[in-house]
């Protein structure tokens, strides 16, 4: 099955959340059913919902680690055209009624939200094949600089970046935004910015620490 960024017309993530609420769930509900009821539209939606408990510039500590991986499996499916799937042990673990309920509903408003400001423009070469793999492979990329175990203090903004980054992709190339898209990719340069710098003092500052311990070890030999 292979994802809509390959139709020709753009039916709003909403009107399919609307259908399924409207609908007697046959079976259990699980993450990976909406997936595949969404024809992996959805995995956008799961991706900002992953991506949006670390906005603030302060998060949970060991958060991403997790939320990191799971983003990089949706992204890099999305990037095949391959309908998403989350692992297994969560995927397809049957959800209640009411958190069904609650997903459904919740997701809808923020879609509805989401259409009154970004919607298709200019979408034509979004569609590419190899576009869309550029943009899984970069949100894959932006996934794991967000999974690195860097605590918040001091390094702030390292899961603050990515999350913004992933998040606006997530939102254009769900609503096949082709004008929103380039705001994304702006905030995903800023957030791989961040980590090339952070990789250059780090370098920096042990390439001063060997130096120092050669001439401490010169002059003591």
């Amino acid at each position: 099955m292979t994802s809509p960024a390959g139709n020709e017309t753009h039916e709003p993530l909403s009107r399919q959340l609307e259908r399924l609420l409207e609908q007697e769930p046959e079976g259990p509900f699980t993450a990976n059913r909406l997936l595949a009821a969404t024809g992996g539209r959805g995995g956008w939606l799961v991706m900002v919902l992953l991506a949006l408990p670390f906005v603030a510039w302060v998060s949970v500590p060991g958060l991403s680690t997790v939320a990191g991986p799971m983003i990089a499996i949706l992204a890099l499916r999305l990037s095949r055209g391959r309908v998403p799937r989350l692992p297994a042990r969560l995927g397809d673990r049957p959800l209640s009624p009411k958190t069904r309920q609650a997903v459904l509903t919740g997701g809808l408003k923020v879609c509805r939200w989401i259409e009154k400001v970004i919607r298709p423009r200019r979408t034509r070469w979004l569609r590419l094949p190899w576009v869309r793999r550029l943009h899984g492979w970069l949100i894959a990329l932006l996934a794991l600089l967000l999974a690195l175990p860097l605590p918040s203090p001091p390094f702030f903004g390292s899961n603050t970046l990515p999350s913004y980054a992933i998040i606006l992709l997530a939102f254009s190339l769900m609503e096949e935004d082709g004008w929103m898209i380039w705001a994304a990719y702006l905030m995903s340069a800023i957030a791989i910015g961040y980590f090339v710098g952070l990789a250059g003092l780090v370098i920096w500052h042990l390439s001063e620490w060997a130096d120092l311990l050669v001439r401490l070890l010169w002059r003591t030999g």
